[in-house]
């Protein structure tokens, strides 16, 4: 049974992380930064906060070495303070969706409400570009391609805004294929709806292939509507393709899948390819195995890296390397990288992730994106392993799930 009381206190933080963490503030800055004193003060009444200093140690082994690199002192305790907020927030999620538990599947269909209405309200502002700029982004999305607006709600961007939304449309999408949906079609489009509208390819590529190596591996669990539901799925997407080719052949998104498959697209580049390269360079020339420290990146490579992506504005000022696990390579060097990866296999065996359709999902999604997008201190991508190692959805468990019939 849901414990209400636990839902109402963090229904709150919830709506802020999912909603508002970074609205109103100067770019880099979190409301659950700010607030890292008062988690850090709940997970001492939780008894968490010797776990916390306990695995803390691992972020400062790498220090004696930066320092004997050599670093820019200022960006490197401002970006380390970050570091330390980030990992702040990864012990208070994990507590957190702990106590939640089962009230997280009351909690998914609330924020899907919730972002339906602020995408009514985005659409209503569309028409009024000086307004609009809140909640649409107007970057171009690939070279030659014309600017149009995606979808970003109060979020930095709209792959932040499609990363931070990834579990719950997950979620749903296995609600549909499991069979315990009880409205396929209104979650359908809660869910298509916005992915469309933000065209993050890194995310929607990202969840297909999840859901996709994922139903396969439960195949025999899943009803034998699931395989209908797909396969009508797929005919209106290829229908909707064909539609599209015919009215508008030009468009945006078609022009950018063509750069992508001619190589021409900086963003794709970028964040698969070019990030190692750049990562790879770095600690090659200072140091290999623990990296040039937190917020050396843009002043070793600042003006190398803002003329390769044309960064201009606030992107300029805070540069980074556009890949979570690149940046990772450059920041703490083969040190932090494997270390890394090792947690994320050891505690998805140990934890017997793949006993677990939501968690196996979830789990695929975000060791794929890591590789494809995001960057080191992103609260969106910490949240998404906070869930994963923290929380168990016990409709989703193996044991639990029926088998296909006919």
């Amino acid at each position: 049974m849901i414990k209400r009381e636990t839902y109402y206190i963090f229904f709150p933080f919830v709506v802020l992380y999912f909603f508002l963490n970074n609205f109103l503030l100067p770019q880099g800055l979190l409301y659950t930064s700010i607030l890292s004193p008062v988690f850090l003060y709940w997970l001492y009444k939780k008894h968490r906060f010797s776990r916390l200093l306990k695995w803390g140690v691992l972020l400062l082994i790498p220090i004696p070495f930066h320092l004997l690199t050599g670093i820019d002192m200022k960006s490197y305790i401002i970006s380390t303070l970050m570091v330390f907020a980030v990992w702040i927030f990864l012990f208070t999620g994990l507590k957190a969706v702990e106590e939640m538990n089962e009230s997280l599947e009351e909690m998914f269909p609330r924020i899907m409400i919730i972002n339906a209405v602020m995408i009514f309200i985005a659409l209503l502002l569309l028409p009024f570009k000086g307004l609009s700029e809140f909640m649409w982004d107007y970057t171009p999305i690939s070279p030659g391609v014309q600017e149009f607006p995606r979808l970003m709600l109060l979020a930095y961007e709209p792959s932040h805004y499609a990363l931070l939304l990834s579990p719950v449309f997950i979620y749903f999408i296995l609600k549909i294929l499991s069979g315990k949906s009880t409205h396929p079609l209104v979650s359908s489009l809660g869910i298509a709806i916005p992915l469309i509208l933000s065209l993050s390819f890194g995310v929607i590529g990202a969840i297909f292939l999840a859901v996709i190596a994922a139903g396969l591996i439960y195949y025999k669990k899943l009803p034998a509507s699931s395989g209908s539901f797909l396969f009508n799925l797929l005919i209106l997407f290829v229908i909707v393709l064909v539609v599209i080719s015919f009215i508008w052949p030009s468009n945006p998104v078609f022009e950018r899948i063509e750069n992508i498959f001619a190589g021409d697209d900086t963003s794709a580049k970028g964040r698969l390819t070019h990030s190692f390269m750049f990562a790879f360079d770095l600690v090659n020339k200072y140091n290999v195995w623990m990296g040039v420290g937190p917020g050396q990146v843009k002043i070793l490579a600042h003006d190398f890296i803002v003329d390769f992506y044309n960064y201009y504005g606030v992107d300029a000022k805070t540069v980074r390397i556009p890949n979570a696990m690149g940046e990772i390579l450059a920041v703490y060097g083969f040190y932090g990288f494997l270390l890394k990866l090792f947690f994320e296999i050891y505690y998805f065996v140990r934890m017997k992730i793949y006993n677990n359709l939501f968690s196996l999902s979830l789990f695929i999604f975000v060791f794929i994106y890591q590789f494809t997008g995001s960057f080191l201190t992103n609260v969106a991508e910490i949240g998404i392993w906070a869930l994963l190692f923290g929380s168990r959805i016990s409709t989703f468990e193996y044991d639990r799930l029926k088998r296909s019939s006919g």
